[in-house]
Order: C-alpha cells, then structure tokens, then sequence
C-alpha cells in the first residue's frame, strides 16, 4: 500500500479497521479479557462476604469490585482481574498492529491466527516494555524518599539537600517525562513491536525516541487518532442502529405481535444486563444516545417459554453487536498508531518499514521452500530408478536362462 507519509494516511485506519479479520482479532480478545476480569471480579466480591444475587442486581455485567467496601484480600483478586484485563488488552492491541501492519505490506493472506501467535511469542517483551517504565519510574521515586529521609540527618541532612537542589530539579524533570513517555508507550508500544519486531527495550527506546524527537506531531497526529477512533465508533453504532430500526419495522409487519413482545423483552433484558449503560451514554452523548442504544424504557411482554427463549437468544446477538462497536472503535485506534509509527519511523530515520524485510515472513517462506523441497523426488531419482529396473530385470531373465539350461 503506498503512503504520503504525513497526516493523511491515519485517516485510512477506519477502513483497515472495518475488515472482518482485524474486528475478530479485537473482538476475540476483548471477550477473553472481559470474562477473565469478570469471573474475577465476582470471585473477589463472593470471597468478601457479598452474594452473587447482591452484585448481579447492582451491577450484572457491569460489575466493579472496587465501588463496594472490600477487605484487602478482596481487592487484590480484583487488582488481579484488572492487571489480566490490561495484559490481554496488549497483547490483542499487538495481534491487531500486526495484522493492520501486514495490511499496509499488502500480505492479505495473512491471517488471525497468525497475529495472535505473534503476539504470544512476542509477550515478554510487550508486558516487558511495562515494567520496564515502572521500574525508571519507581527507581526516581525510591531515590527521593531515601534522599528525604537522608535530611532528617541532623545539620548534616538538611546542607547535603540543599547542596544538591539543582539535580533534584533536573531529576524531577526527568521524572516527569518519563512518565508522559510511559503513557505514550501505553498506546505506542503494541505497534512499535509489531511493525519493528522489536523486545521490550527496543520497544521502550523507540517510545522515548518518538516522543523526545517528535513531540509535536505525536501529540497532533495521536489526536486526529483519538477523534477517529471516536466518530468512527459513533458511526458505527449508528449504522447497527439504523440496520436494527429497518430490520425491526420489517419484522413487524410479518410476525406482528409476536415480534414485538420479543423485541421488547429482548431490550428490557438488555437494559437490565447493562445497568448503567444507558445512563453513562445519556451523560456523555446527550439526546444523540437515543439513536445509538435505547430511545426509551422496555417492559418484558414474553408470556410464553418459547417467546422468553427467542427474546434470550435476541438479547444475546444484541451484546454482540455491542460488542462489536467497541472492537471497532479499538481497531480504528490501533490501526491508526500502527500507520502513525510507520509514518512519523519515516520522517525521523528516513526508512519505510514496510519495505524492510520482515522475520517472520522470511521463516514462512523458507519453511514453504523446504517442504516443497522434501515432497518434491530427488534430482535423477527417476533415472536411477529406471536403471534399477532395466538391470532386475536382465538379472531376472538371466536365471531363467540358467533354469532352462
């Protein structure tokens, strides 16, 4: 795929995105990653004294452990489902770069599943590049208590810091642009080692290389992503909306009253499912809610079993379906800091990465030449094969020659 190389190319990461591979990708691992920090969630508010009837009534599906009163043990399995949470989210983020990346190269047989196990080899340096920001971070940090504490030292204490004020200063400063690096890394990093194929420091040299040398256009070209990853999720939410409108005016012209006693019990289950959803949306979206999740209140008209199984397999396709903004919009996002690195990679080194000659690739195709090599008969096997058979069979005629003798 041929680029300019400056803002104009992040605006074709919304139809990157809306490939069915690259919303799979997402969509697979936002499902793992939500149910692992689900069942936790839930397992940390069992174990702290709360029922499961307690929480599902509050918070069904959305449930945080952390807006109930929790003993320590409690908060830390949730802590726990959290990190996991995080951990998944990066390694789909860097299955979803990789796919996006192989897009750019024109790889189109590239598949998902070869994203993901890029990802799994990749891990240690993905989660690697993470605590290697914390461990700058909370070596800074440890310094300055232990420096602190150095003051209290009588006389002495209170000289020695103020003779050092100025590379206090400098190292506060550097403090924090370490930290605005790690939140760059946050959202760079999957990308950066999925298209450079980079480990974790390689991964954390890139971030503060981006982000020291080329602060103006991260930041502006981060922020056309952000509005992309937006709008593009709006949009979306409002195209499945409007398909669900015709598909509902259509379906109850033929099924009648049947269709609507589903539907509604299907969006009252929803809306019970997702308790605050709706609220959350009104708060952020105002009145424009209405055309991208419910418009008003449901009531459950299902009265018969029959009638609540299609309205639960109803509600079921209607989580999927939000699900599916949401892997969209996180698509749209990763793709776009996959084509912001190769761009702003460009300006800075002056080399285009998806000209560069990629391991992985190489290995695939050496193995492909390998095994074509191996089913394919050795060169001259047919020729000396021949000649074993002309030479059995004068042998052969030989001995018969003898017997008849």
């Amino acid at each position: 795929m041929k680029l300019h190389f400056n803002f104009k190319d992040l605006f074709r990461a919304p139809r990157i995105a809306l490939g069915f591979q690259r919303l799979w990708i997402n969509g697979l691992g936002l499902f793992i990653g939500y149910w692992v920090y689900l069942i936790f969630t839930y397992i940390s508010l069992l174990i702290s004294g709360y029922t499961f009837g307690q929480v599902w009534q509050k918070q069904a599906l959305l449930a945080c452990a952390f807006s109930f009163p929790q003993p320590w043990f409690g908060r830390t399995i949730a802590a726990v489902g959290v990190a996991l949470l995080a951990a998944i989210i990066l390694l789909t983020n860097t299955a979803l770069a990789r796919a996006s990346y192989m897009v750019l190269r024109d790889e189109f047989f590239y598949t998902w599943s070869q994203a993901f196990r890029f990802a799994l080899r990749k891990w240690v340096s993905v989660i690697g590049a993470f605590f290697t920001f914390a461990f700058m971070i909370a070596f800074f940090v440890i310094g300055a208590l232990f420096m602190g504490l150095v003051g209290r030292i009588p006389v002495f204490g209170e000289w020695f810091n103020a003779l050092l004020t100025l590379p206090y200063i400098f190292a506060a400063v550097l403090l924090g642009f370490i930290v605005v690096v790690t939140f760059v890394g946050i959202i760079l990093v999957p990308a950066i080692i999925a298209v450079s194929d980079e480990d974790a420091l390689g991964g954390v040299f890139q971030s503060f290389s981006m982000t020291f040398n080329q602060p103006w256009r991260l930041a502006v070209y981060g922020g056309i992503v952000g509005v992309l990853e937006i709008v593009g999720m709006l949009l979306f939410a409002l195209v499945l909306k409007v398909g669900y409108m015709i598909f509902s005016g259509l379906f109850t012209i033929g099924m009648g009253e049947k269709y609507i006693k589903i539907k509604e019990t299907a969006l009252a289950w929803l809306d019970r499912l997702l308790p605050v959803m709706n609220e959350w949306l009104q708060y952020l979206l105002g009145s424009f809610s209405n055309w991208i999740y419910l418009s008003h209140p449901h009531v459950p008209m299902a009265d018969t079993w029959s009638l609540q199984i299609a309205a639960g397999i109803f509600t079921f396709f209607l989580l999927i379906l939000g699900g599916s903004v949401l892997a969209f919009g996180e698509a749209v996002g990763n793709t776009g800091m996959t084509i912001l690195y190769v761009v702003l990679y460009k300006i800075h080194e002056d080399e285009n990465l998806l000209e560069r000659e990629d391991d992985e690739l190489k290995e695939e195709e050496e193995e492909g030449e390998a095994e074509s090599v191996s089913e394919s008969p050795p060169e001259g096997a047919g020729e000396k094969a021949a000649t074993e058979g002309e030479t059995t069979a004068e042998s052969q005629e030989e001995n018969q020659a003898e017997q008849g003798s």
